[in-house]
Order: C-alpha cells, then sequence, then structure tokens
C-alpha cells in the first residue's frame, strides 16, 4: 500500500532557508510530507496549541540546529526547543542534526550574546542525547536526513497517511458493523476455550466457500495495472495463517501469511509481470479477514503478558481452531 509519512521539521527559519529547502526536497523524494511551523508566528498559547497539534499528527521529528537559538517565549526557553522536547514528551521517532563547525558561520548566522550563545550550546548537548548526525553544508544534510529517515522508518514503522482509493466505502464500512455486531453476539454465546465451532457460526462463509478480493496487477511486461480477482477458500486462508499461530504471532506477521496466501492466487501467465513485495492489497480486505477468521471460531486476540509501550496486537489459534487446522492440513490417505 502507498503510504505516505508525515515528518515535522523544526529549526529557527531565516538563517537555515537554504538547509531546509534541501529538507524538505529529501522527503518529498521518499514520499513524505513535510510539515513546520517556522513562519507561524508562536506567540500566544493558541498557536502553541497548534505546534502541539502538528507535532502530534506527524509521523517523525526532524531538528536542525545550526549557529541560531531562535526567538523565546514568556517562559525564557526558545520555541525550537520547545518543540524538540514536546516531540520527546509523546515520543516521537527523533533525528537531529547538528551542524559541525560553528567557527566556519557569516556573523550573521550566529548568535550574539552570551546568554543566547550559552542557551544554544546546552540546547545543542540536549539534541546530541538523540540519534544525531553532524552536517556540514545544505547538500551534506539533505543526504544525511535521506538515509537517516529511510533506517529510522525501518525501525520505528508508523502507520502513516494511506491514498483514499485505500478507504474503506459506506458499504464496506456497514458490512464491519455487521460483521462486528455479529462477533460481539458470538463471543455472549461462547465460552472462551470451547473445543467446538461458535454456535451460529455455520451460517458464514467458510471451509471450501471462495473469498475474493481485487487488486490492481500487471497483465503484460509493459502494460498498465488492471483490476483482478484473486481468489481463496477460507480453509486456504486460514493453513497459510495457522503456521504463525502456533504460540502467539503479531498483527503484522498475519497480515504477512494471508498477503502470501492471496499472491499464489495470482495467475500463473501474469505472475512473472508482477513481484510479491510490489502486490498492493488493502487494508479494508485484511481487516474482513481477521474478522471473519474470528467469527469462525479460528483465532482470537492473545493473552501474553507484555510491556506496556508494547501496543502491538497479538493473535493465537483457538482450541477449536488446532484441531480443525490439523483436519484441513493433515495429509488424507
Amino acid at each position: 500500500m502507498d503510504i505516505k509519512h508525515q515528518v515535522f521539521v523544526s529549526s529557527t527559519y531565516k538563517d537555515l532557508i537554504e538547509e531546509r529547502r534541501e529538507v524538505i526536497h529529501a522527503l518529498l523524494e521518499l514520499d513524505c510530507i513535510p510539515a513546520g511551523m517556522e513562519l507561524f508566528p508562536a506567540t500566544d498559547e493558541d498557536a502553541w496549541s497548534l505546534i502541539k497539534e502538528i507535532i502530534d499528527n506527524c509521523d517523525y521529528y526532524i531538528l536542525i540546529i545550526a549557529g541560531k537559538y531562535g526567538s523565546i517565549s514568556p517562559e525564557g526557553i526558545g520555541y525550537t526547543e520547545m518543540e524538540f522536547d514536546y516531540a520527546i514528551e509523546t515520543n516521537k521517532p527523533i533525528l537531529s542534526f547538528i551542524f559541525d563547525e560553528l567557527d566556519n558561520l557569516p556573523s550573521s548566522k550566529v548568535e550574539k550574546t552570551e546568554l543566547a550563545q550559552s542557551r544554544l550550546n546546552k540546547f545543542r548537548d540536549k539534541a546530541q542525547k538523540k540519534h544525531c548526525k553532524f552536517w556540514r553544508t545544505a547538500h551534506d544534510l539533505g543526504g544525511k536526513v535521506s538515509r537517516s529517515l529511510v533506517q529510522l522508518k525501518k525501525k520505528h514503522p508508523s502507520d502513516g497517511w494511506v491514498p483514499g482509493r485505500y478507504a474503506a466505502d459506506a458499504i464496506m464500512l456497514r458490512e464491519f458493523e455487521e460483521m462486528r455486531s455479529k462477533l460481539a453476539e458470538l463471543e455472549l454465546i461462547n465460552l472462551k476455550g470451547i473445543n467446538n465451532p461458535p454456535v451460529g457460526s455455520k451460517k458464514f462463509s467458510q471451509g471450501k466457500s471462495l473469498y475474493t478480493i481485487h487488486v490492481d496487477l500487471k497483465h503484460s511486461a509493459k502494460g498498465a495495472l488492471k483490476s483482478t480477482a484473486l481468489p481463496q477458500t477460507w480453509d486456504e486462508i486460514f493453513s497459510y495463517c495457522g503456521s504463525i499461530l502456533n504460540g502467539e504471532c503479531t498483527d503484522k506477521e498475519l497480515i504477512s501469511q494471508i498477503k502470501l496466501c492471496f499472491w499464489h492466487a495470482v495467475p500463473d501467465k501474469i505472475e512473472k509481470f508482477n513481484s510479491y513485495p510490489e502486490l498492493s492489497i488493502p487494508q479494508v480486505y485484511f481487516d474482513k479477514i481477521k474478522l471473519q477468521l474470528q467469527a469462525l471460531g479460528l483465532i482470537m486476540e492473545g493473552e501474553k503478558k507484555r510491556a506496556v509501550s508494547n501496543v502491538s496486537t497479538y493473535w493465537q489459534m483457538t482450541p477449536y481452531s488446532k484441531s480443525y487446522l490439523i483436519q484441513i492440513s493433515a495429509i488424507k490417505t
């Protein structure tokens, strides 16, 4: 899926116009959405509330420091430093980029007073406690931002923004609500751990019944993408997931197995024109499949205790699904 991430770029402004241009160019090349409030005068409570809201809505935070500390709030702290402190407070993944040789900056780009210099030096020291790199030119800064952000996105994946073509329409949302309602009824009726299919689940699509998704695939070497139907049975979908559900697996791992299942449904005649990493399945299909597997009593949320900071969703088999997996996967005589 074509996910875009929003990145807040924090710095002083007038002394770093060229540098910010390079950084924004690097972000756009990575399909990121730059955000920053350097042109918005943070001189009152409402403005600062807006800045915090924008940082909250960003996936990543980039700090650029050179020879200026910047404008000061009534509390005696610079607004750039306030943004940095707020990013730390809200646990945003942070990249800091600090100019390496202050002595080489022109006098117009450095602080004149001892107080401002002292504040700047303390801020530089604070920023170095996070992931930090030093830069010397605008071009050098742009390159380091680009490489560092690629690594940060791998280390700290984020939901980002999903293009409208992948958003659920009114019909799908209504189907979700109906399935959630049915699932809630089943959970009230069935005791967790029962070794039989949930009461009432026979009316749901299952077993050898097909579930078909539609994705965009190429049908020739230079052809345009075409909507393509990929059918799989519910048993086939669950058998792909079964191998990682022994124990517990993350939501991301479960989705990966579902994606693999449908990749293997790509017709042989067009498979060579496409690749598994490029297969883009709208999230709405994954959500419907997970709900259906829950309604059939084949998966349930994990129960192992984990650190409070771990906010991932985990899945596991039910007692019923363990025996069911053996039935559909074992080699028959």
